[in-house]
């Protein structure tokens, strides 16, 4: 039974994307500031606000608080 349970374990991260995470916009938030807060240093900055910008769909660099967006995994 353990193994049957390690395998489904082992399993069921085969090919599965990444969680994403939800985060709700404070006040003062910038897309820059969540990039670097929620991202590891290694990533660019730059690129992760374009991330965020697209998995959003934000058409420009404004967010508002109460805004709940999609950080994507980071790599």
């Amino acid at each position: 039974m353990a193994v049957l349970g390690f395998a489904l374990y082992a399993g069921g991260g085969a090919g599965a994307e990444p969680p994403t995470v939800l985060y709700t916009v404070e006040p003062g938030d910038t897309l820059w500031s969540v990039a670097t807060e929620h991202y590891p240093p290694s990533e660019d900055p730059r690129v992760t606000v374009e991330v965020i910008r697209d998995a959003n769909d934000i058409p420009d660099a404004q967010i508002y608080p109460g805004t709940r967006l999609e950080l994507p995994a980071a790599g």
